[in-house]
């Protein structure tokens, strides 16, 4: 749904919400017949008309002679003579007698806002909003409306206890709502969730402009019409059906009308600063500078003085407000003369917000509550907004179109020419390196990092080209290297090097990665089996060593000639496992401590097969063969023999050779293609009979 058709519907709610409330008939002389009033058709009404009121009186009786009437919804300040409260403070109790029904249903009665606390009293229920008193003292305002139930039948009576010493203003400036629980419950749900709904959509209004100015740092008045839609937010709970309280019901009333007020003049000047930056410099920055000035004093003002104070200024601050609208908009009128860009329709914009905020002046002046009308002037108002910044966006768009064919056939042969070099350096060796492009690589660019290297070979490769003519010993080699190359890839891996029918890759993503790359060579060398099998071709067995370690990656070679390497002794080591793995007639070998670092290393079938030290270096490594379920009986038996063989293994390490040869030899009776079982029966019948010195450590060197 497009921000337009959001915007209808939203208008549509707004207007539907002026219709959830109807008057009442007409009340007279505190009295209102609802005996034959259609209750049944479910709606709530205002009972707006001339309410019995007793200045200066509480806990009035039921059946007290009125000194006055005063109408409903109106100030005090409105009407001095029949309140007897000319400058708006003061105390009195407005009682309203109803007629009902016979038959007894359950009522509601709901008060929005009242100057500024009050007490309502229906039959033996009441509820308070403050606390009204009979002085300033004694007085603790609230604005928070509050609304009961309670059961009645052909008669009721309505008492409204009401104290203000707080505001300029006194009294009721919203009619109570009054019907059936269910309607006037849910006119008080409708109300909040419009509320909500407003707050919610015009916070995603600001949020949507400042992703555009965080995309588009340029944009300023993107980044001020998002504050202004934020603020603007902010603002709504704490006015009208004042939602603020539903979420902090301590507020202090203070703040509440300080938010109000304070937020009317935030919002003045980051509308000023958006409109110059729509339309740059057809506003004098001092002007705007000056005003941002004086809103920051009636800020901070607003924060040391007290509401009873600032509020006496309201009608200054509206004469000022339509001033500066007045201003702005002939200066936007100027704009469209000079016929630039969107002003036209800006203008329209700001006209209807213009009748929005007039309203809202009479409004206030009149000392009425909400302006249904003047949410739909805002919603309006971002409408226009949200297709400026679509048209603006539309020709931005055309500019970048009128680009694209001339920067698409530059980049194209930039493209290839990277995409073909990336076959000589892969792509994850740039990154590595930080370079964008193979145009960037120096020579003596290099990159230290932990990663993990993985060696892969043929046992059979030399016996196989021997055997085959020359012409067919890259196709056979290049059959092979193209079905493990997509293992190693789609476990985030590539590969450094190719050195004859082994490769050596690189896995910067953990040792599982290298894990699952080495056991899918491993299956897509028997697919590759069963196809060679039925050429009658002999079977290929590949051995993998796997180490982690620290790595320093980097171009070697001098100017004319580069190349990618990697240089460090995890790559020797990895390479020495890998040699060792057709002695031991293993897959997959993996140092010990790189394995220990697998993340679900419960899920990895492996055993522990040698301490050794392989040729070309003094330290020694515990290396593991890692299992592949299912891939061969001889594979399923080593899994089955785990427990036994790691047995035998640490009564090896014991020189407990008795116990390990006999555990071996079970091992080996049971599988026996099981090399490793049986170079340990050879071992430790050779150490029985030959004996072992006190430097016994169970490490076996290999030098080949």
């Amino acid at each position: 749904m497009t921000r337009q058709k959001l915007i209808y519907l939203f208008i549509a709610i707004l207007a539907t919400a002026c219709r959830m409330a109807a008057p009442s008939p007409q009340i007279h002389s505190g009295e209102l017949d609802l005996v034959s009033f259609p209750f049944e058709s479910g709606g709530a009404m205002e009972l707006q008309g001339d309410w019995k009121f007793f200045p200066n009186q509480f806990n009035v009786s039921a059946d007290a002679a009125p000194s006055s009437y005063l109408p409903v919804p109106a100030l005090w300040n409105q009407v001095p003579v029949s309140s007897g409260f000319p400058d708006g403070k003061g105390y009195g109790t407005y009682v309203l007698d109803i007629k009902l029904p016979e038959e007894s249903h359950i009522y509601s009665v709901y008060i929005p806002e009242v100057r500024t606390a009050f007490r309502l009293v229906a039959g033996n229920r009441s509820l308070a909003s403050g606390v009204p008193g009979v002085s300033k003292e004694t007085t603790t305002p609230s604005a928070w409306g509050q609304s009961f139930t309670i059961a009645a039948k052909n008669h009721l009576q309505i008492r409204i206890e009401v104290s203000n010493f707080h505001h300029k203003e006194g009294g009721l400036p919203n009619a109570p709502i009054f019907g059936l629980a269910e309607g006037v419950q849910n006119y008080i749900l409708a109300q909040s969730t419009i509320d909500l709904a407003l707050t919610g959509a015009i916070f995603m209004f600001g949020l949507y402009h400042f992703i555009l100015f965080f995309y588009r740092n340029k944009q300023r008045e993107a980044f001020y019409f998002g504050f202004f839609c934020l603020v603007f937010a902010a603002r709504i709970p704490f006015i009208g059906s004042k939602t603020i309280y539903a979420m902090f019901p301590n507020i202090p009333w203070d703040l509440v009308i300080y938010v109000e007020y304070a937020s009317v003049f935030v919002l003045g000047i980051l509308f000023l600063w958006f409109v110059d930056g729509l339309f740059p410099r057809f506003i004098d920055t001092k002007i705007i500078l000056y005003f941002s000035a004086y809103v920051q004093f009636m800020l901070v003002y607003g924060l040391i003085i007290k509401p009873e104070t600032y509020t006496q200024f309201e009608v200054v601050f509206q004469v000022l407000g339509v001033v500066y609208a007045v201003f702005l908009g002939i200066r936007l009128y100027q704009m469209v003369r000079r016929g630039l860009p969107d002003a036209g329709i800006f203008f329209l914009g700001y006209l209807i917000l213009f009748v929005g905020f007039v309203y809202d002046v009479i409004l206030a002046y009149r000392g009425e509550g909400e302006s249904t009308l003047s949410q739909i002037a805002v919603f309006l108002f971002f409408g226009v907004q949200s297709t400026i910044v679509t048209l603006r966006t539309a020709r931005t768009f055309r500019k970048k179109l009128s680009l694209k064919d001339e920067f698409e056939s530059i980049n194209e042969e930039f493209i290839l020419t990277n995409r073909f070099f990336a076959k000589f350096i892969p792509r994850d060796f740039l990154t590595h390196l930080g370079k964008e492009s193979i145009e960037e690589v120096r020579l003596g660019d290099s990159s230290e990092r932990e990663m993990t290297v993985l060696f892969a070979d043929i046992w059979e490769y030399w016996d196989i080209i021997y055997s085959i003519p020359l012409e067919n010993r890259m196709l056979f080699t290049n059959s092979y290297l193209g079905r493990i190359g997509p293992c190693v890839r789609k476990n985030n891996g590539f590969i450094d090097k190719y050195i004859g029918s082994a490769i050596m890759a690189l896995f910067d993503g953990g040792i599982q990665n290298s894990i699952k790359a080495a056991e899918d060579i491993q299956w897509e060398l028997e697919k590759y089996n069963e196809r060679r099998r039925s050429f009658g071709y002999l079977s290929l067995h590949a051995g993998i060593g796997i180490h982690s370690g620290d790595t320093m990656l980097g171009i070697l070679g001098e100017e004319e000639r580069l190349e990618s390497t990697v240089i460090a002794d995890t790559v020797n080591l990895s390479s020495r496992i890998q040699g060792l793995t057709k002695k031991y007639g293993a897959r997959i070998l993996v140092s010990l401590t790189s394995l220990m670092l697998h993340e679900d290393l419960d899920t990895i079938p492996y055993r522990i097969l040698d301490f050794v030290r392989v040729k070309g270096k003094q330290e020694t490594v515990m290396i593991a063969e890692v299992l592949i379920p299912d891939i061969d009986p001889i594979s399923n038996k080593k899994i089955e023999n785990k427990d036994q063989f790691e047995a035998a293994i640490f009564d090896y390490e014991r020189a407990d050779f008795v116990s390990a040869l006999e555990k071996f030899r079970s091992v080996f009776a049971d599988n026996p293609d099981d090399l490793a079982a049986q170079i340990y029966i050879e071992r430790c019948e050779y150490y029985q009979t030959a004996g072992v010195g006190e430097d016994w450590d169970g490490v076996s060197a290999w030098e080949k």
